[in-house]
């Protein structure tokens, strides 16, 4: 458990012991900090929350997070809903709404923690700005993709997607410098989105990953990257609601960090759009 690791706090240096304190202080909070707002809140520096994270059995602070939230929820009586099959077949309807809703509820709380401000605003930024957005997406995240799409377009912002492999080639060869690219992809499988990437980036093309293979190759190609929550495994689940939640959990968070650069501006553009196409559909 990492709280009792905390708690003993066993060959921790007097900045771990901090840090350590600070964070069973305030457990809840500590979720929603980044490094660097642990870091300063504590008066210590990133690498030492890392060092703290690794002498007790994580490999970084966003693992830390996920792991912590995990063991709030098993304190608070929360059975924790396996992704790839979160109920059998002898559960009934109420039963199933029940973990449906729980995993619904533990997907986007491991979301949330591993969301980074700065990368939300770079990412926001690169979006708001953009001449042309360019979407890559494949398969369910495809819907998750056009919804994004759709809130997009309503807001004045040029948005480009394809349902086709060869199209999102054109998509890529077109791109230049002053567009933004977003890959949208849970395991990052496709080879394709590789060469892609790497000649949007040639090109001075502002490139976003949204992903749950965070420090893989298709991440390290993109200057932003949005991790998800690594819940679900690719063969094995009997569909992909986790992965679907925290796409549309992180979406829906990029979208308002968007229209929140330019409020009063997003907002009546988006009126207008909306009395617009409802003259046009009574007409």
């Amino acid at each position: 458990m990492l709280l009792e690791k905390l708690e003993r706090a066993d060959g921790f240096s007097d900045a771990e012991r901090k840090i350590a304190a600070y964070i069973l202080k305030r457990r809840e909070n500590v979720l929603g900090l980044t490094i660097r707002e642990l870091a300063a809140d504590t008066y210590s520096s990133n690498p030492t929350i890392v060092r703290l994270c690794r002498k007790i059995g994580v490999g970084g602070f966003r693992e830390f997070k996920i792991v912590l939230s995990s063991e709030l929820e098993r304190a608070a009586g929360v059975e924790k809903v396996d992704a790839n099959i979160p109920f059998d077949g002898r559960e009934e309807a109420r039963a199933i709404a029940e973990r449906i809703a729980g995993l619904t509820r533990s997907t986007v709380r491991d979301a949330y923690s591993l969301l980074d401000g700065a990368a939300l605003d770079a990412a926001a930024s690169a979006i708001g700005e953009a001449r042309q957005v360019y979407l890559f997406a494949v398969g369910d995240s495809m819907i998750r993709a056009m919804s994004f799409q759709g809130k997009l377009l309503k807001i004045g912002r040029p948005v480009q997607i394809s349902n086709f492999l060869q199209e999102q080639g054109y998509h890529a060869s077109n791109a230049a410098e002053g567009d933004c690219a977003l890959f949208i992809t849970y395991h990052a499988r496709q080879p394709e989105y590789l060469r892609y990437a790497e000649t949007m980036r040639e090109r001075g093309v502002r490139l976003i990953a949204v992903t749950a293979d965070a420090r893989g190759e298709l991440a390290q190609r993109c200057g932003i990257v949005l991790p998800l929550p690594l819940d679900e495994e690719p063969a094995g689940k009997i569909a992909t609601f986790s992965s679907q939640i925290a796409i549309d959990y992180v979406l829906n968070v990029l979208y308002s960090c968007v229209f929140n650069l330019r409020y009063e501006h997003h907002f009546r553009i988006k009126q207008d759009n909306q009395d617009y196409v409802e003259r046009i559909t009574r007409s």
